[in-house]
């Protein structure tokens, strides 16, 4: 470590999950044989942790504090300063020289309950389970020290967070929403019902992610259950058309949910967050003020008048533009339409298929990554209009391709306007894996933002966005010891993200390099 010295689909998913349940019940089978045996360092309760000639780089400003001690204790960033401290007994002193501190990461945009599984394989339940604890030590592993979930199987995510904060498990801080606050039907669009028999086992053990309302009475009361449990905000799903191959229309809140949804989020102090992929859902999320729009949407250029409206009503995005690279898939065509050649998708296509081809024993399990990349044949087997009546739910690649093509454009006029923009993964679906926020910031550099610009994505707009920023997201006194340390300055080199020196949450440290997944 340098200088460093110190001691599937959703159907699938469902039917998973039922499997899963009667383990999670069973203490003598854990599944979970690779997970690294990894208790991170730190100082006692009182004691200080120094962090010596450190180069801070200030996220809000830019530029670099050369030369810093960082004193930490209780978990809190105690002062920043250009002295060498005089150490007590049971201090602890870390020499940074020649290395770079910057705020932990925070990935605004994922689902930490799902396994990034595509294919089911009925003999691999325990694979699932190791892949859903795995997810969140992936993310420590990679520089994430806080994730807002954005729908989940809200027991089996209270579960984690317990486990997480006893210190049984490496794993982020969680802001979440619990489950989706969708109308029956809604996006993810797939009654769990026409799924499995095992759908009420699942829900009872693991929760529902989905809300499912049905009339304005059943909305309120189901939001009031939703938020009980800690939630900080409402995820909804603004579109109408489905994402999934061979389904149009879906249904979509009415005029009187909408007043609803948001007279509670104003009441409650609750953000709202809502998966947009086209003009109608961003239409409707920009009348009511939503709090963030979720990925890009496919099919508008916005107006100039649209996007200042956007700023004037202090709506952030979380663009999440690497779902776009994941799922707009060439395997879907015999040759890529004409209309989707251009320098940028090529560029984005080459990055992806080197991705989807290399090594990815940090992100996932083998297997599962195995899984996905055949699961990719049933596109041409099937062909996109006869998946889901096969039972094959994919995602359509065109809408994905088309973000691509305009996703751009409106996201540079997004920043030229001043809006907040984050920074996101939608990982825990197939090919976004835990951990690969660097894959997006990466992404915002070719999209045309600068190094400093994509850090502050990951870094300080994303804690604005969900609500942590007197916390989090910049190296500051008073704020949590959560802190990425890298071998080379990322203001230089966003790339430099890629492979952290350490990882210090809440002021305990991490070696990143023997937090290791055995196969």
């Amino acid at each position: 470590m340098g200088n460093i010295s110190f001691e599937m689909t959703r159907r699938q998913l469902m039917q998973t999950a039922a499997a899963s349940v009667f383990f999670l019940g069973m203490p003598n089978i854990t599944g979970c044989s690779s997970l690294p045996k990894y208790q991170p360092a730190g100082t006692i309760e009182g004691k200080a942790l120094y962090l010596i000639h450190s180069d801070v780089l200030d996220v809000v400003l830019g530029g670099i504090r050369r030369d810093q001690t960082l004193a930490i204790r209780n978990g809190l960033i105690e002062t920043i300063a250009n002295e060498i401290p005089s150490a007590r007994e049971g201090d602890m002193i870390i020499d940074l020289r020649n290395q770079f501190v910057i705020p932990g990461l925070i990935d605004a945009h994922c689902h930490a309950t799902l396994p990034g599984e595509s294919e089911l394989n009925p003999l691999g339940i325990l694979t699932i389970m190791n892949q859903q604890k795995r997810n969140y030590i992936q993310q420590i592993k990679h520089g994430v020290t806080t994730i807002r979930d954005m729908g989940a199987m809200p027991k089996l995510l209270h579960d984690f967070i317990s486990q997480i904060e006893k210190g049984d498990l490496i794993g982020p801080r969680i802001v979440y929403c619990n489950s989706f606050t969708n109308i029956y039907g809604g996006h993810p669009d797939i009654d769990p019902s026409d799924v499995s028999i095992f759908s009420p086992v699942v829900i009872a053990f693991a929760g529902d992610t989905n809300l499912w309302f049905k009339n304005t009475k059943d909305l309120e009361e189901k939001m009031r259950k939703n938020s009980a449990f800690g939630a900080s905000f409402i995820k909804l799903t603004m579109d109408k058309k489905s994402v999934l191959c061979g389904k149009g229309d879906i249904p979509v809140y009415a005029d009187e949910h909408l007043k609803s949804i948001f007279d509670y989020a104003q009441k409650n102090n609750l953000a709202t967050a809502g998966h947009i992929h086209t003009k109608f859902g961003f239409d409707r999320a920009l009348q009511y003020g939503i709090s963030s729009m979720e990925h890009s949407i496919a099919d508008a250029v916005l107006t100039e008048k649209e996007i200042t409206a956007m700023a004037k009503k202090k709506i952030a995005i979380v663009p999440t533009m690497i779902i776009a690279q994941m799922l707009a898939a060439p395997e879907a065509y015999d040759e890529l339409p004409q209309k989707y050649r251009n320098d940028f998708i090529d560029r984005e296509m080459t990055i992806r298929r080197e991705y989807i081809n290399s090594s990815l024993g940090d992100y996932t399990e083998t297997s599962i990554h195995e899984s996905n990349i055949v699961h990719l044949k049933n596109y041409r087997q099937y062909g996109c209009e006869k998946l889901y009546a096969k039972g094959r739910y994919m995602a359509n690649p065109e809408i994905y391709f088309n973000i691509l093509l305009v996703g751009p454009r409106n996201l540079m006029a997004m920043k030229d306007a001043g809006l907040a923009i984050g920074c996101g993964t939608d990982s825990g679906v197939p090919f976004s894996y835990h951990g690969s926020l660097w894959r997006e910031m990466e992404m915002l550099g070719r999209i045309g933002f600068s190094c400093l610009e994509a850090l502050q994505c990951a870094t300080i707009n994303n804690a604005k966005i969900i609500g942590m920023a007197d916390k989090i997201g910049s190296v500051d006194k008073g704020k949590y010891a959560d802190l990425v340390v890298l071998k080379e300055n990322p203001l230089e080199n966003i790339k430099a993200c890629r492979n952290p020196q350490a990882v210090i949450k809440d002021g305990k440290i991490y070696d990143v390099s023997k937090i290791i997944f055995n196969a």
